[in-house]
């Protein structure tokens, strides 16, 4: 294929979630680690699949149409109260 995009738009979200979990682990599914070339190359699949599919982005993603989205700070914060939190006693 000629370029990222057009990989990205025949990538499966099956495989697109394999490859992105591959990136936020460091390693393949197999164990094996992603060197810098293969975290940096699987990380740009990533970002071209998530500007073409993302419509309901996480807190800080690539949105829908390649636009970088965050989350605003006072959403996360009522996202993650400490309601939510569940602690241990140790």
């Amino acid at each position: 294929m000629s370029n990222i995009t057009e990989y990205a738009k025949k990538l499966s979200p099956s495989l697109y979630s394999k490859l992105k979990q591959s990136v936020e682990t460091g390693r393949w599914l197999d164990g094996n680690p992603l060197d810098e070339k293969q975290k940096a190359d699987t990380l740009q699949i990533i970002m071209a699949y998530q500007s073409l599919h993302n419509d309901n982005p996480d807190h800080f993603s690539i949105a829908k149409g390649g636009e970088m989205y965050m989350e605003k700070k006072s959403v996360l914060q009522k996202r993650f109260s400490q309601d939510d939190i569940h602690k241990l006693d140790l």
